[in-house]
């Protein structure tokens, strides 16, 4: 059996001190280069790829936004006074009752391409998520694809107190909390229209945009389902802020 030689108490007493002091050392190097990356991120980096930004509508769509706008929208006071920084203006919506209490929905009056119906009953951060959406992706993809701007948004509903795909059991929708929205299709400028429903598959420009609005609309809501995921959304695209992380 191999000895071994027991180590002095000083001996140990000075490692420990070495390890102490290089921890101490790492930590206040990994800070110091916490602090420079967010020094220079400041000055040099767009604040919609900045986390600790605040979110602003105005602001183009980044690698941050749809974690600040979640972030954002969980706060009522402060998604209200990032949709009013925005210009957009909105009304208290009628409290529900029952099963499925909604106290604080917004109903959006200015700001957006209007909603139709016009009285849709949304969540903040729905209504704050959705105000993004509409600026900067749909309003661009549609001036760049289409030639044109989108003057409405028509929909098929945001709140309604029932289960996912209307089943008798199982979780709540978002619907159920007013923190979704089915939207149906785009009101052109000039008259005419886009719809999910007639348009999904074609293959010009409209089904480009109706594309390009549903993956910019990934960067922003947690959720976007479109016929692409299955039968039930082959007339619209759902677009929510809660429940699990998905594009499709």
């Amino acid at each position: 059996m191999a000895y071994r030689v027991p180590r002095h108490p000083k001996v140990k007493d000075h490692a420990s001190r070495q390890t102490f002091l290089a921890r101490v050392v790492g930590l206040v190097l990994l800070w110091a280069l916490v602090a420079v990356i967010a020094l220079v991120g400041d000055r040099a980096i767009a604040p919609q790829h900045l986390p600790w930004k605040p979110l602003r509508v105005i602001d183009p769509v980044g690698l941050a936004t749809k974690a600040k706008a979640a972030r954002t929208g969980a706060d009522p006071l402060a998604c209200r006074q990032a949709l009013g920084q925005g210009g957009v203006a909105f009304t208290a919506a009628p409290p529900t009752t029952g099963d499925c209490k909604v106290s604080d929905a917004l109903i959006l009056t200015s700001g957006l391409a209007p909603l139709k119906p016009a009285e849709a009953a949304l969540s903040c951060k729905e209504a704050l998520a959705l105000t993004i959406w509409e600026r900067q992706v749909v309003q661009p993809a549609a001036i760049e694809v289409l030639g044109q701007a989108v003057v409405g948004l028509d929909h098929y509903g945001s709140f309604a107190c029932r289960r996912i795909y209307g089943r008798p059991e199982g979780p709540l929708s978002e619907h159920a909390s007013a923190n979704a929205l089915d939207l149906a299709g785009f009101r052109l400028a000039d008259g005419s229209s886009v719809s999910i429903a007639g348009d999904w598959k074609d293959q010009g420009a409209k089904g480009v945009f109706l594309r390009r609005v549903r993956d910019g609309g990934c960067k922003v809501f947690v959720t976007v389902l479109s016929p692409d995921y299955n039968v039930e959304h082959a007339d619209h695209l759902h677009l929510d802020m809660g429940g699990w992380p998905s594009c499709n």
